[in-house]
């Protein structure tokens, strides 16, 4: 077994990549947090935006369907009180592009038409928790607009590192999945892309483009276009207002393509 990654959440204690003969899935194990001041910290509350065992509810309750999540194989309660997650393996994306964005996009606003089970488990002013973890003071005016959106699901990490398959079709790490403003995920999908180097700062403003078009089009005109404007551009510079100008290229490149999203709203 290889594991996947060596600082994950409080709430992962470990993903690998499993083979037997000629068999291959992904194992994730959940527990309880370990700490108290992470960024990324795990609660044993439910309600709570950092609920620990979030990601096994979803998969348990079948929410994910319309997102395109990986198969899930067993949910298994393990003796020491974690949990396992036996999940599909899926190969990453080949490379990110305008085009590519635009077509993940879509299929987000399709999934985000409907309206959100009301589920206790899933996440609630989840950008706020957020914030407050990242030593940010919430903006009371832009989260206020957001709440008295239309609420969709929200992935709440809608990293271009968790959308995998070669055409974008597989949604994985929904453990901050919750209810929130429709056009949130779109403008995660853009502007943590370009901070994380996904796709260069040069293609910014056409990934852009292509990603809130997309974006529309799956929706469908079921929600007030102004409105997920708002979030798109507004909500995403909220969320990462605590990135520090001069410390990378692509960090500035993100911080000026959302003073440019957001001086048109």
């Amino acid at each position: 077994m290889r594991q996947h990654r060596e600082t994950p959440p409080d709430a992962t204690a470990g993903i690998w990549e499993v083979t037997a003969g000629s068999d291959r899935a992904v194992l994730k194990l959940l527990r309880a947090g370990q700490t108290t001041d992470s960024r990324w910290p795990a609660s044993p509350d439910p309600a709570h935006p950092y609920y620990w065992r979030r990601e096994a509810c979803a998969y348990e309750s079948g929410v994910l369907a319309a997102f395109g999540a990986p198969a899930c194989r067993a949910v298994v309660e393990r003796p020491d009180g974690s949990l396992a997650l036996w999940l599909e393996l899926v190969p990453e994306v080949d490379a990110w592009t305008p085009e590519l964005l635009g077509v993940v996009a879509e299929r987000l606003g399709r999934a985000q038409r409907e309206e959100p089970a009301d589920t206790v488990w899933l996440a609630r002013d989840w950008l706020r928790a957020y914030l407050v973890l990242h030593g940010v003071d919430p903006d009371e005016g832009v989260l206020g607009r957001l709440n008295g959106m239309r609420q969709t699901l929200c992935h709440n990490d809608f990293h271009p590192a968790n959308i995998l398959g070669r055409s974008g079709e597989v949604v994985i790490d929904w453990a901050y999945c919750g209810i929130g403003a429709v056009g949130l995920d779109a403008g995660v999908l853009v502007a943590d892309g370009i901070a994380d180097e996904a796709f260069p700062a040069e293609a910014a403003d056409d990934a852009a483009a292509a990603v809130w078009e997309g974006y529309l089009a799956g929706l469908g005109g079921v929600s007030d276009e102004a409105d997920v404007r708002f979030a798109f551009a507004r909500g995403t510079a909220l969320r990462l207002s605590w990135l520090p100008r001069g410390e990378r290229p692509s960090w500035d490149a993100t911080i000026d393509l959302l003073g440019r999203l957001a001086s048109d709203v």
